[in-house]
């Protein structure tokens, strides 16, 4: 198995998961936030719907600048984030198969006013910021659902609320 095909593979399987997470999302809490620091719920869900595609497209170049976090488009529906979502996952399924294990290999960078402040085989960075950074975020959206009053989904186990389809009679 290659390593896009690995990777691929892994994505498949957590898709399922984070579009129940975003589909558990309250439409009138879209503007909620936790606390002043943090992301709106909204600016969350759809950071969330678009990191796949995102990264993945970053990674294509050998070398891309430091993204720009300071603003957050604010979604005005549930549907637009899952239309990004489908969006996001369309992207990865049809770039990602692109790549072959030598170009995975290679080492990609992230840059600040012209300077490396990152670098690492692609193949790691991918693992670590599309996928990773990905459940990172989901789990956070997680927290947002329980303070929002919404039912949050099982991911690798039980919520508090549901259990997994492999536990379920």
């Amino acid at each position: 198995m290659s390593i896009c095909q690995a990777l691929l593979a892994e994505f498949e399987q957590e898709v399922q998961t984070t579009r129940k997470f975003l589909e558990r999302t309250p439409g009138d809490k879209l503007r909620w936030k936790p606390h002043d620091k943090s992301m709106t719920a909204g600016e969350l869900a759809l950071h969330i719907a678009t990191v796949p595609a995102g990264v993945l497209k970053m990674a294509l170049e050998d070398t891309a600048p430091v993204p720009n976090v300071a603003t957050r488009p604010q979604p005005a529906s549930v549907g637009e984030v899952l239309e990004a979502l489908e969006q996001s996952i369309a992207t990865v399924r049809k770039v990602l198969p692109t790549m072959d294990d030598a170009r995975m290999q290679r080492t990609f960078a992230i840059t600040a006013d012209g300077q490396e402040i990152v670098a690492m085989p692609r193949a790691v960075f991918l693992r670590s910021i599309m996928l990773n950074h990905w459940y990172q975020h989901r789990g956070q959206f997680g927290v947002y659902l329980r303070l929002m009053g919404a039912k949050v989904p099982s991911s690798y186990g039980p919520s508090g609320d549901e259990l997994p389809d492999f536990l379920k009679k």
